[in-house]
């Protein structure tokens, strides 16, 4: 226990009562920046409610149950006594990121238990009694025939607790690879003492997660709801015009007819045209009235979708910036083997398909200072994009967070989103600001996740195993958080690099010889600073692609091998929870051990036809396994996945139903990606901008899902809230196969590139 984590009492006061525990930096760490005084991170009241602080957000992965329980754990008190607040940039700590679970649970584990250790001291004196003979149930202190609540430990007081912490607050960063710096933002340091697993009674359990009555009931206050909590006077409404093609500039303004539109306003800064008015319908109808008689200039850096794939094979790649493996060793052995595999795959630009398009809400006062109103999952990361766009101190701007629907992932790194929009527009007004994107504007301008090549090469030994593996993967920028109204208004934005990392962890022990190679460009179109697409991360960032690649290799593999694909991967790992959770899941989905493909699929005269492929992924102290079952209409080439099993080893489950949730949220996204998915543009815009062109899997297509969970006391916690859906696609890949005989080595398997893919193989 450090020094720093003494209670120290502020004030006598007649009633109530807290105690307060705030972060406090270490000596040595550069907090210039931080002007303002770092929130509370906890509060326990006198009426034994407790409100957990946090800098990080909910956007649909369970965070708010997991925290509570966590908190819970380690103060021995029921979740139901916790609150939470979340993502506030002045009423909570700086957090970092809205992604990484599991960091963001290392924090508030040490922080219940750093206050678990203030509290059984103060419990002792006012008791009277040693530490070591104190109990604690449901906040409830006692030893030796005396008891006391939290409550009435803090009546009548005022107590701050300090832990210790590291980091620095969020800030734009051109080192970072992303362009913002502080992604974790402040850490909890020391070593208290946690409660050990095994006396866990909060932890484990199906806890109900908070907010879902109020969603369900029509009380959460959701993004796009007025009025905003906290904003003195109706905001007035914007709606964008945007110009073809981030690349293009503006020639010429329409005209904005006052007598049909007259309280409309016209704003413009640079490429930046919107138009506000204090009624939202006529700001919609005179956007739309404007926009088709404004000029821009036309922009064609495109390479267009249907060649994607050869314009990224003409990309001078030049050396990777990410390596694993011995080149020599690799390339002996494939030399020296008479049997190598080698395989080319292609995935296309997939983006998050909003539900619920950007908006945000901007409040900028005379004074510089700034409130913006926002469900971005990184708050402090805007804040600092937000500074740096205005050229204000970090301390001027506020970021407030606000529930909203279809967001998982969205703004990992802050930038995309309305927000700037809105900011710009209140600037201009000198009044607040609602900037609404419809959906094709979010379709067409939100940031993508960018497509990949991938070229693998593989050596199989005389017992049909893998003996050397070289894999080469190419992706377009995939870190891009410029905001788009910075760009579009010619304002200072974070620079991001260009590189790429080998995100999958390799579960294949007894491969030893590899060779593992991951090379990054620019955007694709990105001639000049503001063209092209821009490329940002999604759920799984990069394991989703690179398993695709890995996964369908060993499928392949194994077929040649004429080996079962589970078997086959039984040979070449002795991870024990891996055999484990392929055993559980195999049995959970009726698999019967066979080679693949099955013995009828290239010679079937069927009408539709059926197979079942297999595929894994380990991922922060987690192991995954999914096995899909699907039918092809050969007439047709509609591919519908009729099972899919999903297994995971994580650890010690927190909350199986929040769990279960997620990884059936996952293989549904995964799924929606395998069968559907895919960003089309022609040499100047994106064009699929409706549901109709971009195309997710629908209730109807939604296949039975099962789940299987293992729970272990005794290997810690790992990542649960991801990776789902980076067992999809391989899984289905080889489904197809099983089905076929053909493998499928580009996404989406809609019907158009399946009926290609079977007539050119068949």
């Amino acid at each position: 226990m450090t020094d720093i984590c003494k209670l120290s009492r502020r004030a006598f006061v007649a009633a109530g009562g807290s105690l307060l525990v705030f972060p406090q930096l270490l000596a040595g760490q550069d907090n210039a920046v931080e002007a303002t005084p770092l929130a509370s991170w906890l509060e326990i009241r006198s009426d034994n409610s407790i409100l957990l602080r946090s800098g990080r957000t909910e956007t649909g992965t369970g965070m708010s149950a997991f925290y509570a329980q966590t908190l819970a754990e380690e103060l021995s008190v029921r979740p139901e006594q916790i609150t939470l607040l979340m993502g506030d940039t002045d009423r909570t700590p700086d957090g970092g990121y809205s992604a990484g679970f599991l960091t963001g649970a290392a924090n508030v584990r040490k922080v219940g238990a750093y206050t678990f250790q203030a509290l059984l001291r103060l419990a002792a004196s006012e008791l009277g009694v040693a530490v070591s003979v104190l109990r604690v149930e449901d906040g409830i202190v006692s030893g030796e025939g005396k008891r006391i609540s939290y409550g009435q430990l803090i009546e009548g007081r005022q107590l701050d607790l300090k832990i210790p912490v590291r980091g620095n607050p969020t800030k734009i960063d051109r080192a970072s690879n992303w362009g913002v710096g502080g992604l974790n933002g402040y850490v909890v340091v020391g070593d208290p003492p946690l409660k050990p697993i095994s006396q866990y009674k909060v932890i484990g359990t199906s806890y109900p997660m908070p907010g879902i009555p109020d969603k369900v009931t029509g009380r959460t206050h959701w993004s796009g709801d007025l009025p905003i909590p906290g904003l003195q006077s109706t905001p007035l409404h914007a709606r964008m015009i945007r110009p073809a093609s981030i690349g293009s500039t503006l020639v010429s303004l329409g005209t904005l007819d006052k007598k049909r539109f007259p309280t409309a306003e016209l704003l413009h800064q640079a490429n930046l045209v919107a138009i506000v008015s204090p009624d939202e319908w006529e700001a919609i109808t005179a956007a739309q009235a404007i926009a088709s008689t404004t000029k821009w200039t036309d922009w064609t850096g495109l390479p267009e979708s249907e060649n994607l794939t050869q314009s990224l094979r003409q990309h001078n790649w030049g050396v990777p910036n990410g390596t694993r493996g011995n080149a020599a060793a690799v390339q002996r052995a494939l030399s020296e083997s008479t049997r190598v595999l080698a395989a080319s795959f292609e995935q296309p630009y997939v983006r998050h398909a909003p539900i619920g398009p950007y908006v945000a809400v901007a409040d900028v006062r005379p004074d510089g200072s700034i409130t913006v109103w926002t469900h971005s999952s990184h708050s402090q990361g805007l804040r600092a994009q937000l500074a740096h766009m205005q050229q204000v101190p970090l301390e001027k701007v506020v970021v407030r967070w606000l529930d909203h629907a279809g967001h998982y992932g969205r703004t990992t790194h802050a930038g995309d989103g309305a927000e700037a929009d809105a900011v710009l527009l209140s600037q201009m007004t000198g009044k607040p600001v609602r900037v609404q994107w419809t959906l094709e504007e979010d379709l067409a301008w939100s940031s993508v996740s960018p497509g990949w090549i991938a070229d693998m090469q593989a050596s199989l030994g005389p017992k049909g195993d893998l003996t050397a593996l070289r894999t080469s993967f190419y992706s377009p920028h995939m870190f891009d958080a410029r905001m788009l109204g910075a760009i579009l208004a010619g304002r200072p934005t974070s620079t991001s690099k260009t590189e790429n990392w080998l995100a999958v962890e390799w579960p294949y022990e007894k491969i030893q010889t590899r060779l593992e190679q991951v090379f990054g460009m620019p955007n694709v179109g990105a001639a000049t600073a503001t063209g092209g697409l821009r490329g940002n991360i999604m759920r799984t960032p990069g394991h989703r692609q690179q398993n695709f690649v890995l996964e369908s290799l060993m499928n392949e593999a194994a077929a040649l091998a004429q080996v079962d694909p589970i078997a086959f991967r039984r040979q070449h790992t002795t991870e024990p929870r891996l055999l484990e959770l392929l055993e559980a899941t195999a049995q959970k989905a009726g698999w019967v051990a066979r080679p693949s493909p099955r013995q009828e699929a290239k010679t079937c005269s069927a009408a539709v036809l059926s197979g079942r492929g297999v595929s894994i992924i380990v991922r922060d102290n987690a192991y995954w396994v999914g096995i899909a079952e699907l039918n092809l209409t050969l007439a047709t080439g509609l591919v519908q996945v009729t099972r899919f099993t999903i297994g995971v080893d994580c650890g010690k489950v927190i909350n199986p139903r929040q769990l279960d949730r997620c990884m059936k949220g996952g293989v549904v996204m995964g799924l929606s990606e395998a069968l559907k998915e895919e960003v089309t543009f022609d040499q100047q815009r994106v064009t699929s901008t409706d549901w109709s062109r971009y195309k997710i899997l629908t209730m109807a297509e939604t296949p039975e899902i099962r789940v299987v969970q293992i729970s272990r006391n005794d290997k810690g916690f790992g990542a649960g809230g991801e990776a789902a859906n980076a067992v999809a696609s391989p899984a289905v890949a080889a489904a197809f196969f099983d089905a076929t005989g053909v493998f499928p080595r580009r996404l989406p398997l809609h019907p158009k590139n399946v009926l290609a893919l079977l007539a050119s193989c068949r």
